[in-house]
């Protein structure tokens, strides 16, 4: 009676770890699977281009890869806009918004309205002078970039180097110094 009652104890005591054990492969599973169905949708919407050709205003050279937004309808394909791409990977260098960019261009997740680039060499991106990575706006805005030279912003004198991320909804200037010294500059008190 005893071993019983122990036994019942025990079983107890493991149910909590069944249960959180279940929980966790019935979860993994269900990531594996959603995984997998996201990777199927991606395949499906993702495009490599046998000739150049033009996709939603961007030239694109034979061989580059593009990726559409999963909701897209690939029936339309031809008629596609900017907000249906979700990235591209160029074999050459193309232009983007006026800016000779290379490698990829990409949607900032989460900001269907912004895009990554990488230049293909220091340039003016919307009055930045940048270098390497930048983020665009699909209103033609800067977003953020690396600084290729001293630039001076609202009355501050930047230092080449420097990363500048432009809060347009805040109106404020974040700045990362080469030093990694970090200075926010608020642009309503100016």
């Amino acid at each position: 009676m005893l071993r019983w009652i122990s036994g019942i104890g025990a079983a107890v005591l493991l149910f909590p770890v069944v249960v959180m054990m279940w929980v966790l492969v019935s979860g993994s599973i269900e990531d594996g699977k959603s995984r997998r169905e996201f990777r199927q949708k991606k395949a499906l919407h993702t495009f490599i281009l046998k000739q150049p050709e033009t996709v939603a205003g961007i030239a694109l050279s034979t061989n580059d890869t593009v990726y559409y937004q999963t909701d897209f309808d690939m029936n339309y394909r031809n008629q596609a806009q900017l907000m249906d791409v979700d990235s591209v990977h160029l074999t050459k260098p193309t232009y983007f918004f006026n800016l000779q960019v290379k490698d990829y261009i990409g949607v900032v997740i989460n900001d269907p309205d912004t895009w990554n680039v990488t230049l293909t060499h220091d340039q003016l991106v919307f009055g930045w002078p940048c270098t390497g990575k930048a983020v665009i706006a699909a209103d033609s805005t800067f977003v953020s970039g690396t600084l290729a030279k001293d630039h001076v912003a609202w009355g501050h004198q930047l230092p080449k180097g420097a990363k500048v991320t432009y809060k347009k909804e805040y109106e404020q200037l974040n700045i990362i110094l080469p030093d990694s010294e970090f200075i926010t500059i608020d642009l309503k008190t100016k």
